[in-house]
């Protein structure tokens, strides 16, 4: 993807429960070289946890004299709603996007589907979950090739139950400015959910995608990211 004018905001890529930051490459291949990018890991300890290390990737690009667009994907919403205070913008990606005091669980409640939800996979001691049952593509994947759905369902990572009852304390989108790309072939976050999150925020976009946008419309997605990224004000 050819971008015209130099890029004003690094862009902090952030995943969602059971996946890695090798969801984010085929987008990170359109952004780059015009655009630095940064994907970090959740460690998927606690909510606490996961923003921290968002914070710090944030921080460290604030430090370096640069403007942020800090973007999350699905549970990804909660963590940079936790970790966005130095942002100079915020992006969600068929996301939660919380109030204070929600949790991941209470939202779910709302806007996961039944697919989504059989898709989940609860360990015997009822410790962990993950994503591995059997409408596991449908809920994610529908859109993506065969080969990409077998790429992510090989990659699925546990989390800790404990983690979707970890609430919000004060999301920075309430106080940045921030878009939510709306994933309108959604089979796992409702997308009428994430309109009605994004006549909050200063702008809704909009991509033709599953839930795995990542994989289903990469350059669609990329497109919209560089815009907003290039929209980002320069820190002052």
């Amino acid at each position: 993807m050819a971008v015209q004018s130099a890029p004003a905001a690094d862009i902090v890529l952030v995943h969602g429960l059971f996946i890695g930051p090798w969801a984010w490459q085929p987008v990170i291949d359109c952004l780059e070289p015009d655009f630095t990018v940064y994907a970090p890991e959740l460690p998927f300890v606690s909510l606490q946890g996961d923003a921290q290390v968002v914070r710090q990737q944030v921080a460290a690009c604030r430090q370096a004299g640069r403007s942020v667009l800090l973007l999350g994907h699905s549970y990804g919403g909660m963590v940079i709603s936790e970790a966005g205070e130095e942002a100079t913008e915020m992006a969600f990606l068929g996301a939660l996007a919380p109030d204070p005091g929600q949790t991941t669980a209470g939202i779910s409640e709302e806007c996961v589907s039944a697919l989504c939800n059989q898709a989940t996979v609860t360990s015997d001691d009822g410790k962990t979950v993950t994503l591995d049952g059997p409408t596991t593509v449908a809920a994610f994947y529908h859109l993506c090739t065969p080969e990409q759905a077998a790429y992510g369902m090989a990659r699925h990572r546990p989390a800790p139950a404990s983690i979707f009852l970890d609430p919000s304390r004060s999301p920075a989108w309430l106080r940045k400015p921030s878009t939510y790309i709306v994933t309108s072939e959604d089979r796992s976050v409702d997308p009428n959910y994430q309109r009605s999150r994004g006549s909050l925020m200063k702008a809704t976009k909009t991509v033709i995608a599953d839930h795995s946008a990542f994989f289903s419309a990469p350059n669609e997605l990329a497109e919209v990211i560089a815009a907003i990224a290039r929209s980002c004000q320069l820190p002052g």
